[in-house]
């Protein structure tokens, strides 16, 4: 039960990584939460299901937790962005992905 949930966590952490990469571990509440009703919906029906995936989403948090601590990663975030509007100066948002360094990194 206890492996069950672990491994089919990091199936799932391994998938989101592939797809998304630094961009996963910067949004890392976002797809905890979503590997852990993933995980909840594919287990359902038992108590051991529940705990399996339980089990799961503890695994999935704790190592994008690690990685969010050790690694480069990426948010998306709103900036503004200058523009001229006729004779007006105005400022437009834009989304961009900002690279973050780890904790460890960064100096004081």
């Amino acid at each position: 039960m206890i492996s069950i949930g672990i491994i089919s966590a990091l199936a799932l952490l391994l998938l989101a990584l592939k797809i998304g990469g630094r961009k996963t571990i910067g949004n890392d509440i976002f797809v905890d939460v979503l590997i852990t009703v993933t995980l909840m919906v594919c287990f359902y029906g038992t108590f051991s299901g529940m705990t399996a995936a339980m089990v799961g989403g503890l695994c999935a948090s704790i190592v994008l937790f690690l990685l969010k601590k050790t690694m480069v990663h990426e948010k998306l975030t709103i900036e503004k962005k200058p523009i001229k509007f006729y004779k007006l100066d105005m400022s437009a948002p834009t989304l961009r992905w900002k690279e973050y360094q780890p904790d460890w990194r960064k100096t004081s």
